[in-house]
């Protein structure tokens, strides 16, 4: 098929999509189309990538910096409109507050200010849009509808860009040669990543549906939803056809399922499963933690029963080199966003492929503590939700699951600029409210 009408056809099929669930919603504003805007921007390789925008790490990219900025700054007037609480915001949620702050002042001791502050920016307006969420009359179900909209163009469109415009939705490994998929994201893990969290949020979608029975009236909307988990299926398996193409994400995606039909089947006969969990995520953490400066894997049965070599494809290489590094500013770090630079990413690796050495390379000890009591506290709050049986509980209480273990051999733990570590964020602001005035505060939505 000739590429243009390809892509003609799928444009299509995106806005009847789109339409379906947007008509299908309720009690959302316009708002919702800024959050499904901004979850498919971090789910790609940006605005510079497609514009074929010439530029470094250092520099960053002109078209991506301008489109956040308007981005944030028509969240910003609308919150402002709406008379968003910011200080008790802030106030209820103080691990975000910290670790914010903590990643601004770290700019001070950063070999690259300029780019430390504009990295710390993105970080600044994942939470103004986290916020803008929070202040919808219906978080949950504005993003409910957002997650559906991203997700109806991520996925088709990197079918497209796989098959018919291969320059942006392939890569080839360095050494190897090998194809991998990205689709629209910036590497083969993080399609992989995406449609993991796309499987997961549509099985809790159904398993939702069964029990608001009117989710079930539309058997078009039914069909789409069943229809992304097959494409996410087929991406997430790559050109190999397996499994395991993305042993992290096929991992982290097992993971969370478990987590979440574990949760939501002790709910229901009572059990309480409070401490299995909140051990299991520390043993998760504390694995990932000192597998880098170890060395060595816990397990070398996992490897083998993933068709990975006992390296981790390389992994621990990148990990010794890493070390010594990481060693000499154990304590602060090199500054939020400073430690990778574009001769460092040709020496070395594009990351640390893992999520706290890489936050410790940034933020030094101090910062992994800040986000691990973050998590630990963002725990102890949604197992509160499920108690009182609020179902969307179960689902990010998956996702979190799947990001730290995801964080052993990927890393995007010490941002919120990931689209899954983002969704955590909105999360942890709706849970960490002593009653629902700020949760309820968007009845004058726009």
């Amino acid at each position: 098929m000739n590429p243009q009408i390809a892509l003609l056809f799928v444009l299509i099929f995106i806005f009847i999509a789109i339409y379906i669930e947007h008509k299908r919603a309720e009690d959302i504003s316009g708002a919702v189309w800024i959050v499904a805007i901004w979850f498919l921007y971090i789910g790609s390789k940006g605005l510079g990538f497609f514009l074929n925008t010439q530029t470094t790490l250092e520099q960053g990219s002109l078209p991506d910096r301008y489109f956040l900025i308007i981005l944030g700054l028509i969240a910003i007037l609308i919150l402002i409109k709406r008379n968003f609480p910011f200080i008790p915001a802030f106030k209820q949620n103080w691990p975000v507050t910290l670790i914010i702050f903590y990643m601004l002042i770290s700019v001070a001791w950063s070999k690259y200010p300029g780019m430390a502050f504009r990295r710390w920016g993105r970080e600044a307006i994942a939470l103004i849009i986290a916020l803008l969420l929070i202040s919808e009359k219906n978080p949950i179900q504005t993003l409910t509808s957002a997650l559906k909209k991203a997700i109806y163009a991520a996925l088709p469109l990197s079918i497209v860009l796989i098959k018919y415009y291969p320059v942006y939705g392939r890569e080839y490994g360095r050494w190897t040669g090998e194809v991998m998929w990205t689709g629209i994201a910036s590497q083969k893990n993080g399609l992989a990543m995406l449609c993991a969290l796309s499987i997961l949020f549509f099985i809790w979608s159904f398993l939702q549906g069964r029990v608001k029975e009117k989710q079930f009236n539309s058997p078009i909307a039914i069909s789409i939803d069943i229809l992304m988990i097959m494409l996410a299926t087929y991406l997430m398996m790559g050109p190999r056809h397996t499994l395991t193409y993305s042993a992290t994400s096929f991992l982290a995606l097992i993971t969370g399922i478990t987590i979440m039909l574990s949760i939501i089947i002790a709910s229901k006969k009572g059990n309480n499963l409070n401490k299995i969990i909140v051990i299991s995520a520390i043993l998760i953490i504390f694995t990932g933690i000192f597998m880098p400066f170890s060395g060595k894997l816990p397990s070398r049965t996992l490897p083998k029963l993933l068709n990975r070599s006992e390296t981790l494809t390389n992994r621990t290489q990148i990990w010794n080199a890493l070390v010594p590094y990481a060693k000499k500013h154990i304590f602060l770090g090199y500054g939020y966003g400073s430690f990778w630079t574009t001769e460092l990413r040709d020496q070395i690796s594009s990351h640390a492929h893992n999520g706290y050495l890489d936050t410790i390379l940034e933020l030094g000890i101090f910062g992994l503590f800040l986000f691990i009591l973050f998590i630990y506290k963002l725990m102890l709050n949604t197992m509160i939700y499920i108690k009182n049986n609020n179902f969307f509980s179960c689902f990010l209480l998956a996702l979190i699951f799947m990001v730290i273990l995801r964080c052993i051999a990927e890393s995007p733990f010490g941002e919120f600029t990931s689209f899954s570590t983002w969704l955590v964020l909105c999360w942890s602001f709706m849970v960490n409210k002593e009653n629902d005035n700020l949760i309820n505060i968007g009845k004058e939505t726009s």
